[in-house]
């Protein structure tokens, strides 16, 4: 019983040093995105400096409403009905906005400004260089809490495997050696009422 119960006490260790890992990574990620659609923003104004056409100003603002978690809005001309007054443009939260799919739609915007040659800003952060290297730290930003995740969850299931599951776990052998205390003192001994209200006891959700 001593053997499993530093054996609960290392696993449960792991599980929170774990857990303290995925929330720093969460945390560091979110600092990494800190902006991000503000800088899109400039990258556009900058396009549009640059004179290329129009529809170019356009593609680039749809990127950025979908970097913004914004569908693209609809134009009055498609809603034009000959029966239908056209009803004003909306636009609607995009759904499943998540850390990868914006930088998947900084990415696009970087692909889109790097074939305009036309596209030479003065502030080195907007640089085609500089933003690739932004793109890749929000990527590194999500691999890191990914993999934080994954050892959470690893630590999760050896956690619950020790504590609650199986015929070993500390929670049978806990309640098997309370049972053995009543066999032996009886329910009135005082060994028996100094663990009486000690419960070990299996977390909803585990299986």
């Amino acid at each position: 019983m001593l053997k499993l119960l530093e054996e609960g006490r290392l696993v449960m260790n792991r599980c929170n040093q774990a857990k303290t890992d995925f929330n720093n990574q969460t945390n560091l990620r979110a600092v990494a995105y800190e902006g991000l659609s503000k800088w899109a923003v400039r990258i556009v104004g900058e396009l549009k400096a640059s004179g290329v056409l129009p529809q170019t100003e356009d593609d680039a603002q749809t990127i950025v409403r979908k970097l913004q978690g914004y569908r693209p809005q609809q134009h009055a001309s498609e809603m034009i009905n000959a029966t239908e007054t056209p009803a004003a443009p909306k636009i609607r939260r995009a759904l499943g906005l998540d850390f990868a799919n914006m930088a998947q739609h900084f990415e696009e915007l970087i692909l889109l400004v790097a074939s305009e040659p036309a596209y030479q800003p003065e502030a080195e952060e907007l640089s085609v260089a500089s933003l690739s290297l932004k793109l890749n730290e929000l990527r590194e930003a999500n691999t890191r809490v990914i993999n934080a995740a994954t050892i959470w969850s690893v630590t999760r299931r050896e956690r619950d495997t020790t504590l609650y599951v199986g015929a070993k776990c500390l929670r049978v052998i806990g309640n098997a050696a309370r049972q053995k205390v009543k066999a032996l003192f009886g329910t009135s001994s005082e060994e028996y009422r100094e663990i009486i209200k000690i419960r070990f006891r299996k977390p909803k959700g585990i299986q």
